[in-house]
């Protein structure tokens, strides 16, 4: 058995090696020598740390990870498509796949490329908005990153479909993790839709480490959706870090269904007057599934919004964290948040720690927040059974119109009724676990 502290070794060897993108690249082995320092400074948390007191990574480092693909694998991607017509990159066990991609024609103001094929003008936007200071995976992640997607909309254009990336882990490699950067660059009054799903096949298991950096121009608009959905055998951690520019608006929602063990660390920085930031978030878990929401939401300037919505479903001896952070500075008249977490537990072995936090240092804002957690309310069910519906089809109706308020504050029609689907075949059915 080993200690948390012994798998530093296992990522810092890897990082020593030549088989990572773009190693002979002054800028980027910098960067990685700085991750590699920080990394092996600080390691990985333990519940010690604030951040991480309800999500122990002590199972997590007892696995073995393989950080070369053995043999290459196959998914079918068709299925795991959310809309139809995308400029789409999927990416299998850490490598693109140019055969099931979707990126030969690119409209005008629209560059869309794996990382690895970027790597001066991604460069320019690597590490701005992650903190490598504190023990975490952005280390990990800046040492070990070999793959990823950049994005990037010129001034003024609206992207007239939607950017999808699918990543896969066909399960080939068992205990395979993928270390992935994404890199969003949204100009001047530009707007566009990103759509990012996380599967695996049943038998997969792994870890996937990925980090998203966006950068929000004036008035810039960016819709992004994000779907995990990989095997009960998995770990996932993932920090997806954005910086608003004035008049600029992130409509984030994030859906996690899938994996042992899930981290999500999401995080805006509103650095310009009338930015707006929403973050709208699902969980669904159940057997002993661990997942873990870290939200901030630093108001740093006058007149900026923000609202957040998180809302839960645990059953049987699942475990689920909501640790949502707002900051308003000082200077940050006029702020106007407000932040909700409610949670649905359909068993009694389940359970969640819910820690919404504000911090207040401006005097003139309106601000609110809360949290709940509760039960399927038995007048419903009642109601639903005297209408003639068994107990399991009342309960199973109950517990879907808890999560729809998320589904239904999707924009995109299309990507709405696919992931409709995605959450009723997800739902527990009914929710009778005593």
């Amino acid at each position: 058995m080993k200690m948390l502290k012994e798998i530093y070794t296992d990522f810092s060897a890897v990082a020593n090696s030549r088989d990572i993108m773009v190693a002979d690249n002054a800028r980027w082995k910098s960067l990685r020598e700085q991750a590699q320092y920080q990394f092996e400074r600080m390691g990985l948390p333990g519940r010690k740390e604030e951040d991480w007191k309800y999500t122990s990574l002590w199972q997590l480092g007892q696995e073995e990870f393989r950080h070369r693909v053995v043999q290459p694998g196959f998914v079918e991607t068709h299925e795991l498509k959310l809309v139809v017509d995308a400029y789409r990159i999927v990416i299998i066990d850490g490598r693109v796949d140019l055969t099931a991609s979707s990126i030969a024609q690119l409209p005008s103001g629209l560059t869309l490329t794996p990382l690895s094929k970027s790597i001066e003008r991604a460069s320019e936007f690597l590490n701005r908005q992650i903190n490598m200071e504190k023990p975490g995976f952005n280390a990990i992640n800046t040492m070990l990153m070999n793959e990823g997607v950049f994005i990037e909309v010129a001034a003024n254009t609206k992207i007239d479909k939607p950017i999808e990336l699918i990543v896969a882990n066909s399960g080939h490699t068992p205990h395979y993790a993928m270390h992935l950067r994404h890199v969003i660059v949204l100009g001047k009054g530009s707007q566009a839709t990103f759509i990012e799903t996380y599967a695996g096949n049943n038998e997969a298991n792994g870890l996937t480490d990925v980090v998203t950096e966006i950068s929000l121009a004036e008035n810039a608009e960016l819709f992004h959706y994000k779907l995990q959905r990989e095997s009960l055998d998995h770990y996932h951690v993932a920090t997806m870090a954005a910086t608003q520019a004035a008049d600029s608006k992130w409509h984030n929602t994030n859906i996690s269904l899938g994996a042992k063990l899930a981290r999500n660390d999401v995080h805006s920085q509103l650095v310009g007057e009338q930015s707006h930031v929403t973050m709208n978030g699902l969980y669904l878990v159940t057997g002993e599934q661990h997942v873990d929401n870290h939200t901030r939401i630093d108001h740093s300037v006058p007149n900026t919004t923000s609202e957040e919505v998180y809302k839960g479903v645990l059953d049987e001896q699942s475990h689920a964290v909501f640790n949502g952070k707002v900051i308003v500075h000082k200077d940050a008249q006029k702020t106007d948040a407000n932040q909700s977490n409610r949670n649905l537990l359909l068993s009694r072995g389940c359970e969640i720690d819910t820690k919404p936090e504000m911090e207040i240092y401006a005097d003139d804002v309106k601000c609110g927040h809360g949290s709940a957690v509760g039960q399927i309310n038995e007048d419903q069910l009642f109601f639903l059974r005297s209408r003639g519906l068994d107990e399991v089809s009342a309960r199973s109706l109950l517990t879907f119109a808890f999560a729809v308020d998320v589904i239904e504050r999707i924009a995109n029609q299309e990507l709405k009724q696919s992931i409709t689907k995605v959450i009723e075949k997800r739902l527990p059915k009914g929710g009778t676990h005593e």
